[in-house]
């Protein structure tokens, strides 16, 4: 119990160190952040670093959850390395496809990840789909993986999105809101050169997503197998389709903003499915003879 206490307190304490001596300041442009560390000779990427750190935080989630799902957590191990890769791949093609005109021009773009570039739906398109397949001949059921997976990504998303914080990238519109973040000029849009403070954007998905993570597990072990996967599916793109026509730099196609016409096709389709794997609706009854 003391320990509990400790690591809360301890937690508290850094985030308000946090909010009080970085997050403030830079969202005020009294901090100018740069996108790099450099320590002697070597140069990190703030961007890089934060999605490791995010990886390693939805991994440690789901080793910590995994019994509540039946599976092993030998078996988490083995496939969240081969998950990391196939989704980080999947985000990073649907991102350059969606933007090919783009890396058409500057093919060597395609490869430089630290510059930013990944999209979350194409990350979760082909994170269903591999976990699908990968929990075709294993004891345990692809619900039972999808949910586990789907509890430990919101908080991993939510750790992430402080990439686009660091690169100042994902921003919205220009604000006057007591929360508005300050844009260095050379990472304004051309449009928008003279503003100075933005939608921090990818701060509201993050608290959302926190917010989201909270609720899925008020709710388990209270709806059927692969139902919690599908109320992360739905929320957070309900949370992208608010959230996204904020943002200035959505990608379009004929006039519609290509993640918020996905957002909402993932919402149809994970409420079809809640509807059938939890109440059972449009499922053909099976009668029994007395």
């Amino acid at each position: 119990m003391f320990r509990k206490i400790s690591i809360s307190a301890l937690t508290l304490v850094a985030a308000g160190c946090l909010i009080y001596f970085l997050i403030i300041p830079a969202f005020s442009g009294r901090l100018l952040i740069s996108p790099s560390l450099q320590l002697g000779p070597v140069t990190f990427r703030w961007y890089g670093l934060i999605m490791a750190m995010s990886v390693m935080l939805g991994y440690l989630v789901a080793r910590k959850n995994s019994w509540r799902f039946g599976i092993a957590i030998s078996e988490i191990d083995n496939f969240s390395f081969w998950l990391v890769i196939t989704s980080f791949l999947g985000a990073r093609i649907y991102f350059v496809l969606f933007a090919w005109k783009y890396f058409a021009e500057y093919p060597a773009e395609i490869v430089k990840v630290w510059h930013g570039g990944i999209s979350i739906f194409g990350a979760l398109i082909t994170g269903v789909v591999f976990t699908y397949f990968w929990s075709r001949k294993k004891a345990y059921s692809f619900k039972q993986l999808f949910d586990l997976i789907a509890l430990a990504v919101p908080l991993s998303q939510a750790l992430g999105r402080w990439g686009n914080f660091f690169n100042q990238e994902a921003y919205g519109e220009p604000t006057a809101l007591a929360w508005k973040m300050y844009i260095q000029p050379q990472f304004r849009s051309n449009m928008h050169s003279d503003e100075n403070f933005f939608h921090p954007t990818f701060l509201y998905e993050s608290l959302l997503l926190i917010g989201l993570f909270f609720l899925m597990k008020k709710l388990l072990g209270r709806v059927n197998p692969g139902v919690l996967g599908l109320i992360f599916l739905a929320g957070y793109s309900l949370i992208r389709f608010f959230v996204e026509p904020l943002r200035l730099d959505s990608v379009w196609f004929h006039g519609i903003r290509v993640d918020q016409l996905i957002a909402l096709a993932v919402i149809i389709i994970s409420g079809i499915f809640i509807l059938r794997w939890q109440f059972g609706l449009g499922q053909k009854k099976v009668n029994v003879p007395e």
